[in-house]
């Protein structure tokens, strides 16, 4: 076989407890290469018929890439794939940390979790040792507790530790999964798949190493990363504030959610901004394996609020979806929120949009106090937003209501909620305002795993003359705000390669269109790890591979192109700040969403995969 992976996926059913090797061929891990790859294809080979999300049958994979554990910066993400409780359809987050590079050290190339335990389990892989372990000293504790009492019984050294936390044991549909208490896989419900498993966490002891085929090479690439950061705009910006270093420009270009999407910028952005914020309550950073950005800022406060430096500092996205689109602009109550969230194990980004949706319509006057066990809330109101947080969790009263999701809010509270449900197929789109990106307006709808703001590139590269636009094969040019065939394409051929970035496991700060590194490097990456001689038309099919098989997923599950829709807030005016009278043009979107199938080859009719485009990837398997 090639180097760079094992060539051993670990397969555990919980329901039997049997723990079986699956040995793969090379032209699998050729094909597939790993992420949600892997993930993918093991739903679609498992999966009989439309499968309920939280039921024993669902599959649940964590795959690092075959490049994975190579010491290069942005080479050591995970991606947990699985039905997602919070659509219905297929979900994939991805998370960094160490949890990617100890799975491969431990000695596979990814871990396929189905069934449900009898009772709380925790799954443990010490090489060979692999043990499904009972976790009743752990269930119902936060993730900081959990993490402190596995790491007391196995030490902390060459260890990494993904769980679910109460959030997930609770069966929240928008749990997330928390990797070391620092890095999320934020987006889809996986924690509530875990916690449908009763498995409260993995636990991965990483011993050995990861041969690949030209250790000395890989070195000189990893220095490529170091010395381009210098002057390289937004990768050192990320090294110096992280993702909040972001929020000043954002939303100066109108891009930044506020009062439940209702605006896109906020007067006091800058409160939210981490170059504000840093000097203040800034606790230094944490990275990921192997790589130099350090982007990953941490937070530590006493006052108003005690904030641990534990558990991270808010991302961009937290800081609009618990911040400006609740009109709370104290970087301290977001940092308290997002502790609260991470330590639960709760996505920062669907509780942000839930509670503006009960905020507004407490607002609007169509939920009342009564519907909220006679608490008082609203916007800019950070104690209000910490009890619902508890109540989600713990699915208590209105947050039993929330916990569900938007959809089932609104079958809750009544159709005159509805236009304050802000969701895509029950999921909450990110901070990034649709109304003044239109690939993105697209992206949200059409994307296999619901709203999702890093599955393409963003409407800045159709406007870009460098080399990395071009090389890709965007053809013309354009504004940020069209809308037409051009930006269609630059829509679909940048989610072509961040598909192959998810699928190699690669963080797109450093991978991204004109981050650190180029296509070449990215060539010579596979070269150096696995050995193959591999193209960008070879990896690009395998992020249109990747798509396709996702969206596949969606057809067995029922999902037709009715369902990529837009909520009807986002058609309308902006009514202030940079983008003022910006929206999402309806019949604008019709057509760009019309070109979008037929440029991957899907049928005009119901948005899904023809069978000709399965078979042009190799997939007639799946038909």
């Amino acid at each position: 076989m090639a180097k760079g992976f094992t060539g051993v996926i670990l397969s555990v059913d919980l329901t039997d407890g049997k723990i079986e090797h699956i040995e793969l061929s090379d032209g699998f891990y050729r094909t597939y290469m790993g992420g949600s790859g892997f993930g993918a294809y093991f739903l679609l080979k498992g999966l009989k018929g439309k499968t309920d999300p939280l039921a024993p049958e669902n599959i649940v994979t964590m795959a690092p890439g075959i490049t994975t554990g190579a010491a290069v910066s942005g080479v050591s993400r995970c991606c947990i794939t699985a039905l997602s409780p919070e659509t219905g359809g297929v979900g994939d987050s991805q998370l960094g940390g160490d949890i990617g590079p100890m799975i491969k050290r431990a000695g596979y190339d990814g871990i396929v979790i189905s069934g449900k335990a009898a009772g709380p389990c925790y799954l443990l892989v010490d090489g060979e040792n692999v043990q499904i372990k009972d976790a009743a000293e752990i269930s119902g504790k936060t993730v900081l507790e959990a993490h402190d009492a596995l790491t007391g019984e196995y030490g902390d050294k060459k260890i990494s530790i993904l769980q679910c936390g109460p959030a997930g044991e609770n069966l929240v549909r928008f749990a997330c999964l928390m990797g070391d208490f620092n890095h999320a896989a934020g987006r889809g419900g996986m924690g509530a798949v875990f916690g449908s498993k009763n498995l409260r966490a993995v636990v991965v002891k990483g011993r050995g190493g990861v041969d690949f085929e030209d250790s000395d090479t890989l070195k000189k690439l990893a220095r490529l990363a170091m010395d381009r950061l210098p002057g390289s705009g937004f990768p050192e910006i990320l090294q110096k504030l992280g993702t909040p270093g972001v929020t000043a420009p954002q939303a100066e270009g109108g891009n930044l959610a506020t009062h439940n999407f209702s605006r896109s910028w906020h007067k006091d952005y800058m409160n939210l901004h981490g170059g504000t914020y840093e000097s203040e309550i800034g606790a230094g950073n944490t990275t990921c394996f192997g790589c130099i950005l350090g982007c990953r800022k941490k937070v530590k406060a006493e006052s108003p609020w005690t904030v641990t430096d534990r558990l991270g500092g808010p991302e961009f996205e937290t800081l609009g979806l618990l911040g400006s689109n609740l009109d709370i602009t104290d970087a301290v109550a977001v940092s308290k929120a997002n502790e609260l969230c991470n330590n639960y194990g709760l996505d920062t980004i669907s509780m942000g949009g839930a509670a503006a949706y009960l905020f507004e319509c407490l607002e609007k006057g169509v939920v009342t106090p009564a519907d909220c066990d006679g608490k008082e809330l609203g916007f800019n109101d950070p104690e209000g937003l910490f009890w619902l947080i508890d109540q989600v969790v713990n699915r208590r009263g209105v947050g039993d209501t929330l916990a569900d999701g938007l959809v089932g809010a609104v079958a809750k509270f009544g159709r005159e909620t509805e236009p304050y449900a802000i969701h895509i197929k029950n999921k909450v789109p990110a901070v990034h305002m649709a109304q003044v990106k239109p690939s993105l307006a697209l992206m949200y709808a059409v994307c296999p795993i619901g709203p999702d703001h890093m599955s393409n590139e963003h409407d800045w590269l159709l406007t870009s003359e460098a080399e990395f636009s071009k090389s890709l094969g965007i053809l013309g040019g354009g504004q940020l705000e069209s809308s037409d065939l051009n930006k269609v394409r630059m829509t679909v051929y940048s989610q072509y390669y961040y598909s192959l970035l998810d699928t190699l496991c690669l963080c797109m700060f450093c991978w991204g269109c004109g981050s650190l590194f180029n296509y070449r490097d990215l060539e010579d990456l596979l070269r150096y790890t696995t050995g193959w001689e591999s193209t960008m038309f070879e990896l690009m099919k395998v992020g249109e591979r990747r798509i396709n098989m996702l969206r596949q997923i969606n057809v067995r599950q029922g999902f037709t192109s009715k369902d990529d829709t837009l909520p009807q807030r986002l058609f309308e005016k902006l009514p202030d700040g940079p983008a003022k009278g910006r929206c999402v043009d309806k019949e604008a979107f019709t057509k760009m969403r019309a070109q979008y199938y037929d440029l991957l080859g899907w049928d005009d009719s119901n948005g899904n995969p023809r069978n000709g485009k399965l078979r042009d990837l190799g997939l007639e398997w799946a038909i």
